[in-house]
């Protein structure tokens, strides 16, 4: 029998506000909706895991599922669960996704891509927060799993296909490998985060006047919007320049 392979991961929100569909109307041209969950489209359809978003929660906490091809599935609850409370010490504000549509649709602007999705687990210890360190034990045997190059607890899986993944074939990281998905313990703040890392053909600069509200990220170049919504937890779009260039070689030599 083959080893199983990390087939799908699916963020699923809780199911009672209507952020979902009015979320679904900004990004419905990266990907396509299936029963339950929209899944983003892949640079190629051999990659695996496929990445979705959704409604399937319940009792209004926020998930991420992990499901195998040998059909096993483990989830992880997107809440802070230090019992720690800490502000973030950075300025912005919360835009709606009305707000948002408008904008773009004002400067004539599509989102065109999307790098990852991820979510961002509150952690003030040393070290990785322990949900990710286990994830990081469970999930890396099944699918291309690295640490980030520089050092950050800033976990990515990448696309790859089920013979890099199984058999660990090695992979050519110069070809594009989207959607990614990042697993991140922060210390930041106490509040988790949902976020949608996606581009659009327009400026760093471009982007920092028409969403003012944002966290700006000069460095690397993209806004963090902050999307308001019902729940516990923040989900942010983060936006970025179109780039015809992929950063997967990046990760080259880090996979764990």
């Amino acid at each position: 029998m083959n080893p199983p392979y990390l087939e799908c991961i699916a963020i699923e929100f809780p199911t009672g506000p209507k952020f979902m569909g009015k979320l679904l109307s900004l990004v419905g041209g990266l990907g396509r909706n299936g029963d339950d969950l929209f899944e983003f489209d892949r640079s190629n359809l051999e990659f695996y895991p496929r990445l979705s978003i959704g409604t399937g929660s319940s009792g209004g906490e926020t998930l991420v599922k992990f499901v195998f091809s040998d059909g096993r599935t483990t989830f992880e609850k997107v809440e802070n669960s230090t019992g720690v409370e800490k502000q973030s010490p950075h300025a912005y504000g919360y835009v709606s996704l009305e707000t948002v549509n408008d904008r773009l649709a004002s400067a004539s602007l599509a989102l065109t891509g999307v790098d990852h999705l991820g979510f961002n687990l509150p952690w003030f210890g040393p070290g990785l927060h322990p949900r990710i360190a286990a994830l990081r034990s469970v999930l890396s045997p099944a699918c291309a799993y690295h640490r980030f190059p520089t050092g950050e607890n800033w976990d990515f899986i990448l696309p790859a296909d089920p013979e890099e993944i199984r058999f660990r074939k090695e992979m050519d990281y110069s070809i594009p490998r989207c959607p990614k998905f990042e697993l991140v313990s922060f210390e930041k703040a106490s509040k988790p985060v949902i976020q949608l890392d996606v581009s659009t053909p327009a400026t760093f600069e471009t982007l920092a006047k028409i969403f003012p509200e944002s966290l700006k990220d000069p460095q690397i170049g993209n806004i963090w919007v902050y999307l308001r919504n019902g729940f516990t937890i923040d989900v942010c779009l983060v936006l970025n320049p179109a780039s015809e260039t992929d950063w997967s070689a990046f990760f080259k030599g880090y996979r764990l």
